[in-house]
C-alpha cells in the first residue's frame, strides 16, 4: 500500500506466502490421490476461507501438480 514502510510490505508479503502455504498444504493433506476435479475444488474453497486470491488458471495447474504428485 502506499505510504507504508519497506517493513510493512515485507510482512504483508510474508503473510501472504503463509496464507498460500496453508492452502497447499489443507488441499495436499485432505485431498492426496483424489480425483483432479475434486482436488481442484477443494482448492478454490480453501484458497477462499485463506483470503487467497487464486484465479481459474492457476486453480488448474495447481490442482493437477498435487493430483500428479499423489500418482508418482
Amino acid at each position: 500500500m502506499e505510504g507504508d514502510s519497506p517493513e510493512e510490505d515485507v510482512l504483508r508479503v510474508v503473510e501472504q506466502a503463509m496464507r498460500i502455504q496453508m492452502v497447499w498444504q489443507e488441499v495436499c493433506l485432505t485431498h492426496w490421490g483424489r480425483p483432479f476435479s475434486e482436488v481442484k475444488e477443494a482448492l478454490v474453497e480453501a484458497a477462499g476461507r485463506w483470503d487467497v486470491p487464486i484465479d481459474d488458471s492457476f486453480a488448474v495447474r495447481a490442482a493437477l501438480e498435487i493430483h500428479a504428485g499423489s500418482w508418482e
